[in-house]
């Protein structure tokens, strides 16, 4: 499950401690001995703040998702919760790693109903809880069958169920939109929503820029494991040149070399066939257009969007945030 300790032993939920944040990490480190992972980092999540952790695979992302859970210990500096120890903090933190929930003999309801009951004693508000959020993130259809026959998908989404079904006072997800559809992933804007105003706070590790946009009131950017940036995402767009962003796919290799010669054009990134254009001016497209088209490669699609979160880290990093940032386009 996404249990971060055993109920039984920290008691069930209580009343909320009262905090000035839910979790704050001071000069935490963690680092393997291929050289990865994390630190040092300073950061606080106060109460009902929805941060998002945005970096290339491999940036720490997962790393300090763990310290912040209490599943992993820092080898230097501290973490704190609701400004106390970890072991008292548990019972109100909810963990949902980047993988799929494992709990093949059981049935999705019994599983997410069997978790609930451990913080929560009143069997009604357990059932209404259980059924409530397998029907919201979609689940309900396949709530009595066994989590063995689920997708990977699905077991994605139960294992968001398992994180939130308690409403932990501090919920750390990672890559919550992987197995959820464009409706699923709305759903669950919403709910974090409104976590927010029972003043539950929440760390999402995500690359999709639309989501992070629509949930979260803080970005931090990670690179090679550090914060490049912490900021909200309005100020991280409005830090970027004015202009648009073009998403051209050609049969053959992208020439960037003629599309940074278009006049307009204000940044290139090219993966392969992909190119990444920043621009300005409407009549850069059908320059752009001529650029794709000419010899060597021939235009396969174009899509138009506004610059998005992507586009920041890239800026401040000359990195691309990998498949998240391609996938994620908001129209233009």
């Amino acid at each position: 499950m996404s249990a971060v300790a055993s109920p039984q032993a920290v008691g069930l939920l209580t009343t909320p401690p009262a905090a000035t944040a839910a979790v704050r990490a001071d000069g935490v480190v963690r680092r393997y001995r291929n050289g990865r992972g994390v630190g040092p980092v300073d950061l606080a999540v106060g109460p009902g703040e929805t941060m998002a952790l945005m970096g290339r695979n491999g940036c720490g992302k997962t790393t300090l998702l763990r310290l912040l859970a209490t599943v992993s210990r820092p080898q230097r500096g501290e973490v704190s919760w609701f400004d106390g120890p970890a072991a008292p903090a548990r019972a109100h933190i909810g963990l949902a790693l980047d993988g799929a929930l494992e709990d093949g003999g059981l049935t999705g309801r019994q599983a997410t109903y069997f978790w609930c009951a451990q913080w929560i004693s009143a069997r009604d508000e357990v059932r209404t809880r259980t059924d409530g959020l397998l029907d919201r993130l979609g689940l309900a259809a396949a709530a009595d069958a066994a989590v063995g026959s689920y997708s990977f998908g699905m077991r994605r989404r139960l294992a968001l169920v398992a994180a939130l079904v308690h409403d932990p006072l501090l919920a750390l997800l990672d890559e919550p939109t992987a197995g959820l559809d464009p409706a699923g992933c709305a759903e669950l804007a919403v709910i974090l929503a409104e976590r927010r105003e029972r003043a539950r706070s929440t760390i999402v590790a995500s690359n999709d820029p639309g989501f992070v946009e629509a949930v979260a009131g803080q970005v931090t950017f990670l690179d090679e494991g550090l914060v490049v940036r912490c900021a909200t995402p309005q100020e991280l767009l409005d830090s970027l040149p004015r202009g648009r962003v073009a998403e051209l796919v050609t049969h053959g290799r992208c020439d960037a070399a003629g599309l940074r010669r278009v006049a307009g054009v204000v940044d290139v990134a090219v993966a392969g066939s992909s190119a990444m254009v920043r621009f300005d001016g409407d009549s850069t497209i059908a320059a752009l257009v001529a650029a794709a088209d000419a010899p060597g490669g021939r235009l396969r699609e174009l899509r138009l969007r506004r610059p998005d979160l992507g586009d920041c880290f890239r800026e401040l990093t000359g990195q691309m945030l990998e498949d998240g940032h391609w996938s994620a386009t908001t129209p233009a």
